[in-house]
């Protein structure tokens, strides 16, 4: 029982305490019901101020493989007064989002996403092979129950390779990001991004291989190299300035056309289609060259090697 002797503490320490049981009280009610999780699996749930649900999912990761893990969510009851939270819970990183997922333009006006997908950081691991475990937690404080979808995937062709088709979307609440590691002989190379048209405007950014990754419009200027980036940009990356020899390269849609070049407008959908190419050497030039495939809706986009010591990429970018 709190003492009340010093007037000057007394009425702090029994705020105090009155709030711990207040909170102790709360947390009581709830109930966690558990799940164990599968890849590509959906699940359509509910959850209210009173049921919290937490999925449990494995993995085994590899020393020398690197393996993409994509969370995607969907709020699918509507006017919903209260946001529902996840929250993913890693061996050395947490990450979590709100949905709707608010992001905010210019003149603070706010955008609200209730299709929000994210890529989820991969741990290090000193052996070869071990099993990892995440968590998804899911909870709301609304009253009333709110639905949602929840599916957990693995990214293909995440990290990035010569003579390899890949293509992948992206929206201001749908970034996407992958990996490059730097070949043998390789001290430097050009991150190209090249966009069929001015809008929508973009950012890519250059990672060292770290958590958490910043991927969102808000904060994917805060490490890091980037360019924002109507129809071209370009980075040159060197191999000394990442001690893992690898990076990521982060693709971010911007919520609005007039962050980056003078115009407004929302940007709801950005489709990118990605090829790898090997360089094919110019007769007599000593030159490297890459072919460039053609008639692709979207765009297409090339990850070459055009010198000996440099990496070219090309990310068209293009609206539906």
């Amino acid at each position: 029982m709190a003492s009340c002797r010093k007037p000057k503490h007394s009425l702090l320490r029994c705020s105090l305490f009155l709030f711990v049981l207040t909170v102790e009280a709360t947390n009581s009610s709830v109930k966690v019901q558990q799940k164990d999780g599968e890849f590509d699996k959906r699940y359509a749930d509910m959850v209210d101020s009173k049921l919290q649900i937490i999925y449990t999912f494995n993995h085994t990761v590899t020393r020398n493989k690197t393996e993409g893990v994509r969370v995607s969510v969907e709020l699918l009851s509507e006017n919903t007064t209260s946001p529902v939270l996840f929250v993913v819970r890693q061996k050395q990183a947490v990450l979590s989002f709100q949905v709707p997922l608010i992001l905010r333009g210019l003149y603070q006006r706010k955008y609200q996403y209730t299709q929000v997908s994210r890529t989820l950081c991969q741990p290090p691991t000193l052996v070869l092979s071990e099993t990892q475990f995440f968590y998804v937690d899911v909870s709301t404080l609304s009253n009333s129950s709110v639905r949602y979808q929840l599916r957990v995937s693995r990214v293909e062709s995440f990290t990035l390779q010569t003579n390899k088709l890949f293509s992948f979307n992206a929206t201001p609440s749908q970034p996407q990001f992958f990996k490059y590691r730097f070949p043998d002989g390789v001290d430097t190379v050009i991150v190209k991004v090249n966009s069929e048209k001015n809008f929508p405007c973009s950012v890519m950014s250059v990672q060292d291989i770290q958590c958490p990754v910043f991927d969102l419009d808000n904060n994917v200027a805060f490490i890091g190299m980037y360019q924002t980036m109507t129809k071209k940009a370009a980075i040159t990356v060197q191999r000394k300035d990442f001690p893992s020899n690898s990076f990521y390269v982060v693709i971010v849609v911007k919520t609005e056309t007039r962050r980056a070049a003078g115009r407004s407008g929302s940007t709801p959908f950005h489709p990118m289609n990605c090829w790898m190419l090997e360089p094919k050497q110019n007769s007599g030039s000593g030159r490297l060259s890459c072919h460039r495939l053609r008639g692709v809706r979207h765009g297409n986009a090339v990850l070459s090697r055009y010198l000996p010591v440099l990496l070219r990429t090309d990310l068209p970018v293009g609206l539906l």
